[in-house]
């Protein structure tokens, strides 16, 4: 590893969590002197603290914590992944594709925003794009559920990848969701296994020093993702001009609990943060401060 890149990998984890935290302790904005941070949007370092994923917990995943149709909710949520849209159709207890339907489309001719914009189905399975998500992903999934191995996340996110609309990312959204339930919570494979997706492989790439788009294999990411996890509680001996202690962690006291989900997740958002800084391009949105109004992604 590069050190200086390590350090501002665990530099961009410390302070996106800090703007977290002080954003819900009350300070003014803005919540760092970081202009990136400032100027654009960054998902939370836990991924459990985000919009979307605080509804699904609140509406879906905590009041429906027992039901058979849990699992398949969370297929639900991430293929549309709008609370508006999830809110109207409601929890499936029963799947009624046709009145899915309905709402959605309906929703669509009002001009009411549908799907969230962080992505967008490709219209590759046929029909409008209400059809394609109702009668060739979900009614399908519903009709022959993949198994759930309640030992491993990487096992039953394995079971998804047959299903159609359901990429290695997109398995990646569902079991991740389900991790917080009675289904995967006790998975052996919580600290140990992620889903490396393009942005967190280019985000090992700069840390390693490597050129950003290199390909490496699957096995090494995870180890690679393993090491970070690792290093973020470890010490290390370095001084710095503000603060002349000679043991620092890289990892701030006051963050815990980080799983390997975090440090995937993180690493994309590292990957989009080093973009900025080296002027290689920039993300799609940006922050914007509304006085007491906060963006979705702080």
């Amino acid at each position: 590893m590069v050190q200086e890149n390590l350090k501002r990998f665990f530099y961009y984890i410390n302070e996106r969590h800090r703007i977290y935290l002080k954003r819900e302790e009350g300070h003014s904005w803005p919540w760092t002197d970081d202009e990136i941070l400032q100027t654009y949007s960054f998902c939370n370092v836990f991924r459990e603290l985000d919009t979307v994923t605080q509804w699904i917990e609140d509406n879906w995943r905590e009041p429906y914590a027992d039901h058979p149709n849990l699992p398949f909710s969370m297929a639900v949520a991430r293929q549309i992944n709008w609370p508006e849209t999830l809110e109207e159709i409601g929890f499936p207890e029963e799947w009624e594709p046709e009145r899915v339907k309905s709402i959605m489309q309906a929703r669509m001719d009002r001009g009411d925003k549908v799907y969230t914009g962080a992505y967008m189905l490709t219209g590759t399975l046929g029909g409008t794009k209400v059809e394609q998500t109702v009668d060739k992903i979900l009614t399908p999934l519903y009709e022959n559920q993949p198994t759930l191995h309640r030992d491993s996340l990487e096992k039953s996110w394995r079971e998804y990848l047959p299903y159609a609309g359901f990429s290695g990312f997109m398995a990646y959204e569902v079991v991740t969701d389900l991790r917080w339930t009675i289904h995967l919570q006790n998975a052996d494979d919580i600290y140990s296994w992620a889903n490396a997706g393009p942005g967190a492989q280019r985000g090992l790439n700069r840390i390693h020093g490597r050129p950003v788009n290199q390909t490496i294999k699957t096995h090494q990411l995870t180890e690679e993702m393993k090491d970070l996890l690792d290093l973020s509680t470890e010490i290390e001996t370095y001084p710095t001009e503000q603060n002349m202690q000679d043991h620092l962690r890289y990892l701030a006291y006051w963050i815990d609990g980080l799983e390997m989900r975090d440090i995937e997740h993180c690493l994309c958002e590292y990957d989009k943060y080093e973009r900025v800084r080296l002027g290689e391009g920039r993300p799609r949105a940006k922050y914007k401060y509304k006085g007491d109004k906060y963006a979705s992604k702080f």
